[in-house]
């Protein structure tokens, strides 16, 4: 019995809401993005915090 990369129906039933509720992965620009704000003056406030960038997967 093969896995299959798409969700069976009943499973895109009970999921799909949810699925379209997470962003997309976050692209090599916007993580960059988000480390350049940290590494720079701005970022001088924001110390023993975890930033996950996980387009929304670490609220499920």
């Amino acid at each position: 019995m093969g896995l299959s990369a798409e969700p069976s129906e009943f499973g895109q039933r009970r999921l799909g809401e949810f699925l379209s509720a997470i962003p997309p992965i976050a692209t090599a620009e916007q993580l960059a993005a988000s480390i350049t704000f940290l590494l720079s003056d701005d970022g001088v406030n924001v110390n023993g915090a975890v930033l996950p960038s996980d387009g929304g997967w670490s609220v499920q």
